[in-house]
Parts: structure tokens; sequence; C-alpha cells
């Protein structure tokens, strides 16, 4: 069987692709195909009587959007970008590097059993807006680095809070205009709404950055660097009040918010479905607990480990390269050897992998000192269980800052409420998941880091 990392599930909207360096002086805007979209699993190519691997299952296509306007829909299996056939995520990235508006386009997909042919023009991305907010494109520079950058402020308010919101580890673009009700813009209105301003950092590469290297190249260390210019260009903010400054840290960006701590500790720290031990023990914990909740069986967990523990060994610890990894034949039986040729695993370069490997996740948070509020979904199934988040905040409190846990009831990775395991799992594997997260966001997670933030303001 072959192995999946439900990692790698995370919701990827309204896709831009990836770019290179340009003289240009400022970030342009570009055209988007508008789609949410996952690799064809084996349930889910035996259901549509599909190979697995024969394209992308597009589990939302947004309205308005290029892909929108060629027809395509939601159940669609996308095969092929102007004559090139799309196997993985990076394949949609890569080809709509330089994707702008009026850009000839070609899709060919699967919709309802018929194999479908349509060209077409790129249409420009609107940008976000809310309301409540004034909405501000950015721009950091660094180093050959252009990121875009996106804040809200609170309309007729200034010298506010602001929330720094990390996200999680895909390459997948934050800039979600064509999504207003994804779990990320539901929590930012919430936060925005109390009084808070947000603000995010595109990836290097990612929607309209443009690097020298993008998301899909760059390992942990050069990841984490863009974080920090967009903190440092956050400090250097007038509209809003530096000295309140809290990270909020979704998944991945829970290991580099505390990291981002060390450069100037904030007001405080907020973590959801994040790591609270080293990454080699978690992939672990991945390996052998995680697939419980998609019914392989104990004897089947340890048989794949022989081969799951040997890898994990050979990427983190021996530092192998890819290509190295992919000539062991055994390892075929569960990892794609094609991906690992290309130097990737589950949508990032080994190197990001090994180089967050070498993070002592533990390390880092016994020298936070500042607040921190750790919070953990009941049906999350990414962050495994209760125990890494539960030593992070035992951690701080040893070190003599103040940290909180809080369980999140019936919320998933992705801030969405499930009624159990079971309900979340089934979702992930039937290609239902977006459409469940459109009505069923979790709310409690805006209230009780509201509520916290408020405390230390009036405390």
């Amino acid at each position: 069987m072959r192995h999946l990392l439900l990692i790698r599930l995370l919701v990827i909207i309204s896709i831009v692709g990836c770019t290179k360096s340009s003289k240009a002086q400022e970030l342009k805007r570009k055209a988007s195909l508008g789609i949410m979209m996952q690799p064809l699993t084996d349930s889910l190519a035996t259901e549509l009587k599909l190979e697995p691997g024969a394209g992308l299952y597009i589990s939302e296509v947004v309205t308005g959007s290029t892909a929108n306007n060629l027809g395509m829909k939601s159940g669609a299996v996308l095969q092929k970008i102007n004559g090139k056939q799309m196997s993985s995520n990076r394949d949609v990235f890569e080809i709509l590097a330089d994707f702008r508006a009026e850009d000839d386009i070609t899709l060919e997909y699967i919709l309802d059993g018929t194999r479908v042919s349509k060209t077409g023009k790129g249409i420009a991305r609107p940008k976000e807006s809310y309301e409540n907010a004034e909405v501000t494109y950015g721009t950091v520079s660094y180093e050959g680095n252009m990121l875009r950058s996106i804040l809200y402020t609170p309309r007729n308010r200034s010298n506010t809070p602001v929330v720094y919101f990390l996200q999680g580890y895909t390459c997948g673009s934050i800039d979600l205009s064509f999504a207003p009700d994804h779990p990320y813009m539901k929590l930012i209105r919430s936060w925005v709404d109390a009084g808070f301003s947000v603000y995010r950092l595109e990836k290097p590469g990612v929607g309209e950055s443009e690097s020298q290297k993008n998301c899909f190249e760059i390992n942990f260390n050069e990841e984490l660097q863009a974080f920090q210019e967009g903190y440092k260009d956050l400090m250097a903010m007038e509209e809003i009040d530096t000295d309140n400054i809290f990270l909020f840290g979704h998944s991945m960006g829970g290991v580099i918010a505390p990291l981002l701590g060390e450069i100037k500790q904030p007001k405080g720290i907020m973590a959801y479905g994040t790591v609270g031990k080293k990454w080699y023990d978690y992939m672990v914990d991945l390996y052998t607990i995680q697939p419980k909740h998609f019914g392989i069986s104990e004897a089947e967990i340890k048989e794949n480990n022989k081969i799951n523990l040997k890898f994990n060994d050979d990427m983190l610890v021996h530092k192998l390269s890819g290509a190295e990894l992919a000539k062991k034949e055994s390892y075929g039986q569960l990892f794609d050897l094609n991906e690992l040729k290309t130097e990737q695993y589950i949508g990032r370069h080994i190197t990001f992998w090994q180089g967050l490997a070498d993070i002592d996740i533990p390390e880092v948070w016994t020298r936070t000192r500042t607040n921190v509020f750790i919070m953990h979904g009941e049906f999350d199934i990414q962050a495994i269980n209760e125990e890494g988040p539960k030593r992070i905040v035992d951690l701080v409190n040893k070190n003599g800052s103040n940290a909180k846990f809080k369980v999140i009831e019936n919320a998933d990775h992705g801030f969405i409420n499930f009624t159990s395991m079971q309900q979340n799992s089934e979702t992930l594997g039937n290609g239902s998941y977006s459409s469940h997260a459109r009505d069923n966001f979790n709310l409690e997670i805006g209230r009780e880091s509201i509520k916290w933030m408020q405390g230390l303001l009036n405390g």
C-alpha cells in the first residue's frame, strides 16, 4: 500500500504558482487558477474508475476564477495544463509560475466520466477585502527576494495590537481573495472585529512573491529567514502598536513562532496544532499512531514501520539525498521514488525536513520568555495527540514564563468541527473535506485566542 501522510492534505487554495526573480520594483498582480486540489488517493481513483496518479482531484472551484470560466467543477480530475501532465501539486505550481491576466491557458480534465479540453484567458485575481478593515498589500525585500505581505487594520482605528499569522508547511498561497470563507479568513476577521490588526507573509516564490529559489527548493533555515524578515517589517510599521505584537503559529507555524521570538520577545505566542517534540520523534508518531485513524491494523503498522523507521533514519539522521533514498528499492513499497528523485518529500525539499530535524524544538520553547497559549483540536489527526502541546506548556512554565493549554472541542487541524476522528478521517479520504469545512468552522479558536490576548492587554 502506498504510504500516505495526512499532513499533506491541508487545504491549498487559489493556486497561483511559484516565481523566479524579477527586476520589477514592485510586485504585480497575478492571475489565478482558483482551485482547491489534493492527490488522487487510491480510494478516490477506484470510485472514479481511474488509475492512481491519473491527475489531481479538484475538491472545489472558485466562482469567477479561470478554472470556473473553463467549465471545471468540484469532483473533476485535472490531468494536464498546457499539454503537460499534472501529477502533483508542485506540477501545478511550476507551470503557473508566471501566470498573468490574459495569458492563454488550456486545461484538460475529467468531469463526470467525460474528458474535457478547454482553452481560455487567465483572470486576474482580486485583492482581499473586508468591510471592517483596511487591507494593505506590501512588499518585504531582502537578498534578492520580494515577498508579498498583507496587513489588515481595523477601520477608523490606529496604533492597534497586531497578530502575525504564521501559516503551515505547505507552499500554498496565503492570498485568499478567491476564498473569503476559508477558515484562515474567518479566524482573521474575528481578530479584526475584536480590534486586532493581522499581518501575513507569503513564502519565497509563492503567490506574487519573486525569489531566486521557490518554496519547493528552499530549506528550513531559508524559510525561517523569510518569516524573520517579515517580523522586522512588522516591527517597523507606524500604524500598529509594536509593543503589543502577538505571534500565532498554525501547525508548522507553531515551530517558527518561538524562533521569531528570539529576535524580540512578542507580547505573547499562540500556537494551534503544532509539534512539541523533535521532528524525528514526531515522524515516528506519524508512522505509528496516525494510521490507526484510517483503519490500518497494528500488524500492518508494525510491518510498514520496518521500512518507515529505516527511511526516517536515512533521511533525518544520515541526511541522505532524495536521489540516494530513491536508490533503495524497498522504499518504493511505501514512498514515491519519483518524488524522491526530484529531492521532494510530501511537498517540500528534502533539505527542508533535514534542517527541521536539526532544530531542538523543546529546547527552543525553554528559551521562550513571554506569555504562551497552546491550543489543540480534539480531533486533530495531523498533530497526533495532546502530548506534544502539553509538553510545550510544561517547558515554558518551568522556565518562569506563563503558559496555558486549551483543548478546542470538536476541532480538527484546520479549525473545522467534526463529531469524531472517524468522521474527520473519512472526509480526508473521500475528498469531501472542503465541502464539509465550508459550513463547519470552529468559532472557539477565535473566541479563546481573543479572550487570552485581551486578558494580557488589560492585565
